[in-house]
């Protein structure tokens, strides 16, 4: 038999925002008005909003790229940073950099 395991990022959400306890004896709910209120509707959070969830506080505001490797240049992309002694992410500031000065485009950053 197989147990599937804790996902750990359940248990992060659950750390960071924890469910409020179940009652055990059920609360009645007031049915709702037959007139709708003319209450403004509360504003849509703008977008420089804190979002919800955890974000590092280096990455607020940035945007992330993903790439699919193999297997084989996976590996020498993470060798190379290892001889290099720089993060992968810094080598592929360097690159994104560089791939912009060869079409000519300015930085944003």
């Amino acid at each position: 038999m197989s147990v599937k395991r804790p996902s750990l990022a359940d248990s992060m959400r659950q750390v960071a925002h924890p469910e409020p306890p179940v009652a055990a004896v059920p609360v009645p709910v007031p049915a709702a008005p037959a007139v709708a209120s003319a209450a403004p509707r509360p504003a849509k959070a703008s977008p420089a909003a804190k979002p919800t969830g955890f974000y590092a506080a280096t990455r607020v505001g940035k945007k992330k790229v993903t790439v699919a490797l193999d297997p084989a240049t996976h590996k020498q992309f993470k060798t190379l940073g290892v001889e290099q002694e720089r993060t992968t992410e810094a080598l592929l500031q360097e690159a994104i950099t560089d791939l912009f000065a060869k079409y000519g485009k300015r930085t944003a950053g």
